[in-house]
């Protein structure tokens, strides 16, 4: 291994007038985070079940409560209303409207 190489790292090189030069490297791109099959609610675990069967159950008295009002249901959860969307689509949940 050269004194350079060792310096610098492996691959390193000078060019004629002294300077180093490190190869560049291929990136890897990120990764995406894997998706649920189905996209509907999560099938595994009692406690999953639980939470998705108490989140229906309060966003249907939520949306019951406001006439199908999806704005206004996501405002009285505290969430924002694109995220009430999702929830209902996963969950299975039509706004009555």
């Amino acid at each position: 291994m050269r004194r350079h190489e060792k310096r610098c790292g492996v691959g390193a090189k000078r060019t004629d007038s002294g300077y180093r030069v490190r190869q560049m490297t291929r990136t890897r791109k990120p990764r995406k985070p894997a998706k649920r099959p189905g996209g509907g609610p999560r099938t595994y675990g009692r406690l999953q079940r639980a939470l998705d069967d108490a989140a229906r159950h309060e966003i249907e008295a939520v949306l019951k409560e406001t006439g199908g009002n999806v704005s206004e249901a996501a405002r009285v959860l505290g969430i924002g209303r694109p995220r009430l969307w999702a929830r209902m689509q996963a969950l299975s949940i039509r706004s009555g409207r």
